[in-house]
């Protein structure tokens, strides 16, 4: 196991003791601490921020705290948000994507520790490697963060956890309602979002495929002609029809072979669609709504939405490539989210993560005003993307379902139902709702099934859901 190089030499010149606890890889310090059967109040997670140009700082907290972020403005005289992927990346360029190493110093970064961690037995953290916790003394973890700063800059996640679903608001007056309001008055959260004039363009490759896809006309050689000026997408795509997920034992070698012999021109149209209308909007990693949790869900989704389709298109008005564009972007919204409020977004993926009994629509109202479907429903209108993909993205979650592209709705919201019982997304606990079920003439059992079969064959998935992510 290959420790960053910058964070193995630091360890060596300090001459510390530590151990390496190996796992598989992950996509969180939740799921890290579960897998190594440790406690996550025994992980110590890190958090690049940035105030400005070169401004940045590493908090270093426990994985079961979020940062108090009215505390950073006290001790420093700064407001702080969340470092881009971007950012992240060049800082941390010996690490794996999605992991910050809990020491500033040999990145030439300053770094606050939260008092919480100080003065216990032993601190276990991600080194930089999605594959292994570092063990170390509490003392020794101490004493490379001698020239941190400490203070109390973070606050346990039960200041947020509610009993009752009802119950869930956002004080006016309290600690609770002081950690929302520290972050940005809520009013004028959304006041900006009502007076939002300007969104996200559409990258110039999703417009020529969104062309593309609107031409009657086109067929695999126009798609791999325009794909085929992007050697990323191209890559991606070659990559994903090589996975296991389509059981292709012939050489995919090309562009023009992925398209043609494994995925066929619709998929491979709207994975590369999908792919190309992402690339602007970067959030966290980490987290039940960050990057990785994301396009794993994303990646689910269409996959099963389009099985899904396959029979029911033979006695329904359903395209399985329109359905899986549907299922891969009706949750698109969250990457806008991340896009505009960066330092909110940050705060509303530790209380969903703190909150998961609690609809994840009803937490988003409280903190920024609106929640993803309408937020992303604006983004696909302007965006001018298929209607069935702007009408799966605003009313994926809950009230009547209307109009000539009802059927998409009915099963994305079938397809979130399905995987929410593998514990994966923000959809409805139970499964998939009945009168949605019955919207589509669809079994159960038969859903039920094509999701087995589905999950038989999930490393193409996985595949693909690490490199939407990266």
């Amino acid at each position: 196991m290959q420790l960053p190089n910058r964070i193995r030499t630091y360890l060596e010149q300090h001459q510390v003791a530590y151990g390496l606890v190996s796992h598989p890889p992950t996509g969180g310090l939740d799921e890290a601490a579960r897998v190594a059967d440790t406690s996550p109040a025994e992980v110590a997670r890190a958090v690049l921020l940035e105030a400005g140009p070169g401004e940045r700082l590493l908090v270093v907290l426990p994985a079961t705290h979020l940062i108090d972020f009215a505390a950073l403005r006290e001790a420093f005289h700064q407001d702080y948000h969340p470092a881009t992927p971007e950012t992240r990346g060049t800082v941390f360029s010996d690490c794996e994507a999605g992991t910050v190493p809990p020491f500033g110093v040999p990145y030439g970064i300053p770094t606050a520790l939260d008092e919480s961690l100080c003065n216990r037995n032993e601190i276990r953290f991600e080194p930089g490697d999605h594959c292994c916790l570092l063990t170390m003394k509490g003392e020794d973890f101490e004493s490379l963060h001698r020239d941190s700063r400490r203070l109390r800059l973070s606050l346990p996640l039960e200041v947020l956890a509610h009993r009752n679903p009802a119950e869930f608001s956002l004080p006016e007056q309290g600690h609770l309602g002081q950690v929302f309001a520290d972050l940005q008055p809520r009013q004028d959260i959304i006041a900006a979002v009502e007076r939002l004039q300007r969104l996200p363009a559409m990258p110039e490759m999703a417009h020529r495929l969104l062309r593309l896809r609107n031409d009657p006309d086109a067929g695999p050689a126009d798609l791999a002609g325009v794909v085929g000026g992007d050697p990323s997408l191209t890559a991606q795509l070659v990559r994903y029809a090589r996975s296991a997920f389509f059981g292709y034992r012939g050489h995919v070698d090309t562009l023009e072979q992925a398209i043609t012999r494994v995925l066929g021109f619709e998929a491979a149209l709207n994975i590369a669609l999908g792919l190309a209308a992402s690339r602007t909007l970067r959030n966290p990693a980490d987290g039940p709504l960050g990057l990785q949790a994301f396009w794993r869900h994303a990646a689910y989704s269409a996959a099963l939405a389009q099985a899904l389709a396959l029979p029911l298109s033979r006695q329904r008005p359903l395209r399985p490539g329109l359905a899986y564009l549907c299922g891969l972007l009706h949750n698109f919204g969250f990457l806008l989210e991340g896009h505009l409020f960066r330092a909110e977004f940050f705060l509303l993926n530790r209380t969903v993560a703190a909150n998961p009994q609690i609809p994840v629509p009803l937490i988003e109202t409280q903190i920024l005003g609106m929640d993803h479907t309408e937020l992303g429903g604006r983004l696909m209108s302007a965006w001018d993307m298929p209607p069935a993909v702007i009408a799966s993205v605003r009313q994926h979650h809950d009230g009547p379902v209307e109009g000539p592209d009802a059927d998409y709705v009915h099963l994305v919201r079938v397809t979130d139902g399905l995987l929410r019982m593998q514990h994966m997304g923000d959809g409805p606990i139970g499964g998939p709702p009945e009168e949605d079920l019955d919207a589509l003439a669809l079994d159960r059992a038969e859903a039920l099934a094509t999701l087995e079969r589905l999950l038989e064959e999930d490393s193409g998935l996985e595949a693909l859901a690490y490199q939407l992510a990266a």
